[in-house]
């Protein structure tokens, strides 16, 4: 890659960007919530204009002309888009319908591909948890999706009748001894445990790598060693950027 690329990742809820330069080098940009409005935020990304951009997102094929009138109006050029495929830079797809896995998940699984060929389990635990098992050939095994943290507490609540206040208190690996905490650790225990199922399916040595906006929320209750790669999905991107300029 030459000149500087921008990367962008459009989550459910945040845009989260990053700088590459010609030595592959990742300077991490403020990530902005999006408020279901992606192409408003693009504005609202603090960078000069780059040589080149590429983008990951997950809100669906119709949002794409607005994303690229956004970059063309924001820094005068068209963007790329990363796309999941049937096989990738070593890494080969679980789904029958390769397009249909999450883009960011691939990418996710191509960034800890590109280091090491070894299994692997990649969490990324935001909006949804995700979870996803690369075996030491490249091939993803398959994963789950579940909701995330707060989605999971919502789903609780709107198919109740509990009266609750407060959901963002703080988290632990307990028991709640109110509805408030009864509920919150019901999502925290759900996750962990799909989590901690997901990682007894891996071929050992397995290496756990976490990203997310939750990750720092569960990494001190998982079992075993983890890497907290808060980044993980950009990496992915970078690497799949670099391999399609080749």
């Amino acid at each position: 890659m030459s000149g500087k690329i921008l990367l962008l990742d459009i989550g459910n809820s945040r845009v989260k960007g990053a700088l590459a330069d010609a030595a592959g080098v990742l300077q991490p940009l403020a990530a902005v919530s999006h408020q279901a409005d992606a192409a408003a935020a693009i504005a609202a990304i603090e960078t000069d204009a780059p040589n080149a951009l590429w983008i990951s997102h997950v809100l669906g094929s119709a949002i794409e002309a607005q994303l690229v009138a956004a970059v063309k109006t924001r820094w005068r050029l068209s963007p790329n888009f990363a796309r999941s495929t049937a096989e990738f830079a070593g890494l080969r797809s679980g789904y029958a319908e390769p397009e249909r896995l999450g883009v960011d998940r691939w990418l996710a699984m191509l960034a800890a591909r590109a280091q090491a060929w070894d299994s692997a389990l990649v969490v990324d635990a935001g909006t949804a948890l995700t979870a996803d098992l690369i075996d030491a050939s490249g091939q993803h095994r398959g994963g789950i999706i579940a909701g995330g943290l707060l989605t999971a507490q919502r789903g609780v609540l709107g198919a109740t009748r509990f009266a609750t206040r407060d959901l963002h208190a703080s988290y632990d690996g307990g028991l709640g001894r109110d509805t408030e905490a009864c509920v919150r650790q019901g999502a925290m225990l759900g996750c962990l445990g799909a989590i901690d199922r997901a990682a007894d399916l891996g071929e050992p040595p397995c290496r756990r790598l976490i990203t997310g906006g939750d990750a720092e929320t569960l990494l001190p209750y998982l079992k075993g060693a983890w890497q907290h790669r808060p980044n993980l999905v950009l990496e992915g991107l970078q690497v799949y950027a670099r391999a399609e300029r080749q």
